[in-house]
């Protein structure tokens, strides 16, 4: 009896002694600064602080204003040519096509080029020609010029010759121009020379000129004009060295008379416009058709309205830098029209 009550107690011991030990077990894993066997490395020390922590911070700004934005570019200011260049004429190019790519006028372009001048519709493909750097005329100094020369020949003051920045002219003088010497004189004009198409007309005389049918006229005008060609693109306009409407046309294109009239003139012309025919209409107006390839009707021939005169099957012929028609209204025989302003 007394050995089972021993017993007893030494089991109940014993549990109480297991319990003890693997509750300090237990604690002792959950308080220990390492849970875990760590294998160290030599290794460089990371400063993983978050150090924004550190930085004050400031409200955002509710401002609506516009915030430039940075540019990597730097813009050069176009600054204004002061020198005379040169440019080599190319097919399909008129002295206003020139002009406008220089921004100039086309005048300039002639009173830039003395070789133009006797001649406004003298451009032949790979001639070179002066461009000026602003409107005017260049001028190339001969012996004994002075500025005040240049004054009188070109209506622009000594002033402003000498202001011009390409010419490099002192202001205080003296004003010496040496022989050759170029001289660009701004805002300055000259006459315009240019060669009359066909036979030279005499004031008064009109086609009782040289050259000229003289006979009784065949048939007359409607009083109305059309398109010569068809369809009408204008390579260049009327202006002061060119008193007519240049048409592009393409190959084997007929060349049909603007109103019914006679032929007065056909066949080749020396001033450079090669095949040409002249209409006189009956009523004080002439019409003239240049640069044919073949013309197809004779001086003294009565002609309808809308009757094919020409034919363009060869390219220009005379002086020309593209295919196309010359075509122009002359008034008693003295002065050209702008064509546009007669036709629908």
């Amino acid at each position: 009896m007394l050995l089972n009550r021993l017993v007893s107690h030494a089991t109940v011991i014993g549990l109480a002694l297991f319990v003890l030990v693997v509750a300090r077990l237990q604690w002792a894993a959950h308080s220990s600064p390492v849970a875990a066997a760590v294998e160290v490395r030599p290794t460089t020390e990371i400063d993983t602080s978050d150090h924004s922590a550190h930085i004050p911070s400031f409200p955002t700004p509710t401002t609506t204003a516009i915030t430039r934005l940075a540019n990597p570019y730097t813009e050069i200011p176009t600054r204004p040519r002061l020198d005379v260049i040169t440019y080599t004429v190319q097919a399909g190019d008129t002295p206003t096509g020139i002009a406008a790519k220089f921004n100039l006028r086309p005048e300039s372009i002639l009173w830039g080029n003395s070789t133009l001048d006797t001649d406004a519709g003298s451009l032949r493909l790979g001639q070179v020609l002066n461009i000026l750097p602003v409107d005017g005329v260049l001028h190339y100094a001969a012996e004994g010029d002075t500025l005040e020369r240049l004054q009188l020949l070109y209506g622009v003051p000594v002033a402003d010759i000498v202001a011009f920045p390409g010419n490099e002219l002192s202001e205080s003088g003296p004003y010496t121009l040496t022989p050759g010497q170029k001289i660009v004189v701004p805002k300055g004009q000259k006459p315009i020379v240019w060669k009359e198409p066909g036979p030279r007309v005499i004031a008064g005389k009109g086609r009782r000129s040289p050259g000229y049918y003289q006979g009784p006229l065949a048939n007359l005008g409607t009083g109305t004009f059309i398109w010569p060609v068809s369809p009408v693109v204008i390579t260049q306009y009327y202006w002061a060295g060119h008193p007519a409407i240049d048409i592009d046309t393409y190959y084997g294109q007929p060349i049909v008379t603007s109103d019914s009239g006679t032929v007065i003139f056909s066949g080749w012309t020396d001033s450079g416009y090669g095949y040409l025919v002249i209409v006189d209409h009956g009523n004080d107006f002439w019409t003239y058709y240049a640069h044919n390839s073949q013309n197809l009707v004779t001086t003294g021939q009565g002609v309808v309205q809308g009757q094919t005169i020409a034919l363009r099957e060869a390219g220009s012929t005379g002086n020309s830098t593209g295919d196309h028609i010359d075509f122009r209204i002359r008034y008693r025989a003295g002065t050209f029209l702008d064509p546009v302003q007669f036709l629908p």
